[in-house]
């Protein structure tokens, strides 16, 4: 293994556990933001929350398709 594998090896490590913490850090402001919401909107059922969660989920997701089939083309 040379020293541009190590690197690069590491710089997926770092790049994938950084996008594991985004997700985590998405999911706990749509649970309080959605929480505070249906506080406010005297929801008995948590709506705003779960939508929240569902928009937030879908648009991180997208946001990962992209950047992952920006490095398929970086690679060509």
């Amino acid at each position: 293994m040379t020293m541009t594998d190590k690197k690069n090896s590491s710089h997926s490590y770092l790049k994938y556990s950084g996008m594991a913490m985004q997700l985590f850090g998405l999911n706990l402001f749509a649970i309080l933001i959605g929480q505070w919401a249906d506080k406010k909107f005297e929801f008995e059922t948590d709506y705003v929350t779960m939508a929240l969660i569902v928009i937030f989920n879908v648009g991180f997701f997208y946001k990962l398709y992209l950047d992952l089939s920006n490095d398929d083309k970086k690679d060509e």
